[in-house]
């Protein structure tokens, strides 16, 4: 079998049971909410050439604690463009069932580890509703720190949590640099995958084969091989393959397009209802599999890519508001940080994501300002009640 194109598109989802299910219930409306997102975010960054992998559940999540002290518009834009439901209960009870439902993947047959977290400034006093949305919705516990006393200490406290969530193949999140003086909370999701496929390879039949670039190129990878019933579909631009780990509670979905089609025009047509109709099409059959081994990394730092899916304000100094938070100082999004790993072999995946919400308090505003008008200038005497206009003019040379 020739692959004459570059495999990007890969999706991790619940049985087939979970995701139909109702679209009213407030798993279900979060569940949407999520896939809706995942296609947007991954438009945006599948812009960039060569692999890419990111998981938008766990940014999705690390926004959703987040948003839970959103308030304002600052919270308007993060709805509108995270896709979350009208009724914030919903969405903070929605995505507690979701991880009731995912942490059951443990009890059949794969590793499956979500975990959150709190970080914050040890003398900010945080409101306690804040706390008790992110503690009971999200199992998210606050660890109090000292950001004012340097950056190590925390840093170290935050991405030692991280390479234990994610058994060591994330090491660490937070950049050195990244934390300051000015830095009041960070939040953190981490997410650790471990499946067993239903059916393994035989890695007697893995060799080395051909794998088409879009550019034409082959490069030779290890091809893993194998023929067995898997849930399949194809329409005249793809083909649509399922793999599924132990126990059916997870599975591989890979979207292959045909020869003469580019992995470009598949993306841009791709939709959670698109996906949706595909995996309902599929039928059990015998198929030919070749896949190639392979592994992933990205790094993702999101504050543009979130900003130009219209999550502005909450980046902005001064403007943000997330007093849902806390009163006692004004607080932005100062970096949204994103980073993945996956690796597929004969046994089945690994797979790791973490994202990290840093924010920081707004500088404070200076005691005075200074205006020294000692150039050139516009001026104009007005009629405060009506705003007329009574004389305008410049001043070009006070000395004349």
């Amino acid at each position: 079998m020739k692959w004459y194109v570059i495999l990007t598109y890969i999706v991790m989802t619940l049985s087939t049971q979970f995701l139909c299910a109702d679209p009213a219930s407030v798993t279900g409306t979060v569940a949407s909410a999520n896939n809706a997102f995942a296609l947007d975010l991954y438009a945006r960054l599948s812009q960039q050439p060569g692999n890419v992998l990111v998981s938008p559940f766990s940014v999705h999540t690390a926004l959703a604690m987040t948003y839970a002290g959103a308030r304002g518009e600052t919270a308007r834009q993060m709805a509108k463009a995270l896709h979350f439901p009208a009724r914030d209960s919903d969405l903070h009870a929605g995505f507690a069932a979701l991880l009731k439902e995912m942490n059951q993947a443990n009890a059949a047959g794969c590793e499956l580890v979500i975990a959150n977290s709190l970080w914050l400034q040890q003398n900010l006093s945080v409101k306690e509703s804040f706390l008790k949305t992110t503690r009971e919705q999200y199992a998210a516990h606050p660890n109090l720190v000292d950001f004012t006393a340097g950056e190590a200490v925390p840093r170290r406290r935050i991405n030692e949590w991280v390479s234990a969530q994610t058994r060591g193949h994330i090491p660490e999140i937070v950049p050195p640099g990244m934390l300051n003086e000015d830095t009041r909370l960070v939040l953190v999701n981490a997410i650790y995958f471990k499946g067993i496929w239903a059916v393994e390879f035989d890695r007697s039949r893995t060799a080395d084969s051909p794998f088409y670039l879009e550019s034409g190129r082959a490069v030779l990878v290890p091809m893993m091989r194998q023929m067995a019933d898997f849930g399949y579909v194809e329409t005249k631009e793809l083909q649509v393959l399922e793999l599924p780990y132990t126990f059916n509670q997870l599975s591989m979905v890979i979207l292959l397009p045909k020869k003469g089609h580019k992995l470009v025009d598949i993306e841009k047509n791709l939709t959670p209802d698109r996906i949706e109709q595909l995996r309902r099409k599929s039928r059990v059959q015998k198929v030919d599999v070749s896949l190639p081994r392979f592994k992933i990394q990205s790094d993702f730092r999101l504050n543009e890519t979130l900003q130009a899916m219209g999550m502005v304000d909450a980046f902005l100094d001064g403007v943000a508001d997330f007093s849902g938070m806390t009163d006692e100082e004004r607080l932005f999004i100062n970096a949204v940080l994103h980073k993945t790993y996956l690796e597929v072999d004969e046994a089945g995946t690994k797979a790791a994501a973490v994202t990290a919400v840093v924010m920081d308090r707004s500088a404070e505003p200076p005691a005075f300002v200074t205006f020294n008008a000692n150039h050139p200038f516009l001026f104009l005497i007005r009629h405060n009640p009506t705003g007329a206009i009574l004389l305008l003019g410049r001043v070009a040379n006070p000395a004349l």
